[in-house]
C-alpha cells in the first residue's frame, strides 16, 4: 500500500491527503463533537427542568405547611362534646352584638357524626338587623372559640326600613366525639 502511495503523482497525493483529512474531520464532527454537544444540550435542559421541579416542590411545601397550620388551628378549636350546647353558643353570640331581642328562632337540626367529628346544625333567624350587626354576627361565628361554620346565609332587606335586614342562616358546630 505504501508502494502504491509512493508511485502516485504529487497532485494525487495532495488529493488523497485532502480526502483523508476531510474524512477525519467528518468523523470528528459527527462522531465526537455532535454527540458531545447533544449530550450537553440534554443535560442543560434536564438541569432547567430539575430547577423547575425544585421550585414546584418548594411551592407545594409552603402550601402544605399553610394547610397544616390551618388544620392545627381547626383542630385546636374542636372541643369535646361535653361543653356548652351549640344553641347556647349561637344565642351568646347574638347577645354579644346586642341583637338577642331580634332573634326569631334557633331550630336544631339532626346531628351528624363523621368519624371522630360530631356536627350540630342550627337554623337561625334574626330580624331587623343593621349591616353592622350582621357583620358582627358573622365575625362572632367565624372567631368563636369552638369550630363553627356558616353553611347557608340569606339576607333580605326589609320593606318597612331599607337600612335593616332579616338574616336566615344555617350554622354548623363541629366537636370531637368523646
Amino acid at each position: 500500500m505504501i508502494n502504491r502511495i509512493a508511485q502516485l503523482e504529487r497532485r494525487e497525493k495532495i488529493l488523497l491527503l485532502v480526502g483523508a483529512v476531510f474524512i477525519v474531520v467528518v468523523v470528528l464532527i459527527y462522531g465526537v463533537y455532535d454527540p458531545y454537544r447533544n449530550a450537553l444540550s440534554r443535560a442543560q435542559r434536564s438541569i432547567a427542568t430539575k430547577y423547575q421541579q425544585i421550585d414546584q416542590v418548594r411551592a407545594l411545601q409552603a402550601e402544605y405547611l399553610a394547610l397544616q397550620g390551618q388544620m392545627n388551628r381547626a383542630e385546636s378549636k374542636l372541643v369535646k362534646r361535653s361543653g356548652v350546647s351549640a344553641l347556647a353558643m349561637v344565642e351568646d353570640i347574638a347577645s354579644r352584638i346586642g341583637s338577642r331581642e331580634n332573634l326569631s328562632y334557633i331550630r336544631p337540626q339532626p346531628a351528624q357524626t363523621q368519624g371522630e367529628i360530631h356536627i350540630e346544625n342550627l337554623d337561625v333567624k334574626l330580624e331587623r338587623l343593621s349591616l353592622q350587626q350582621v357583620l358582627q354576627l358573622l365575625w362572632g361565628v367565624e372567631s368563636a372559640q369552638t369550630q363553627m361554620q356558616i353553611k347557608n346565609l340569606r339576607l333580605k332587606q326589609r320593606f318597612d326600613n331599607p337600612a335593616q335586614t332579616d338574616l336566615t342562616m344555617t350554622v354548623s358546630v363541629f366537636r370531637k366525639n368523646r
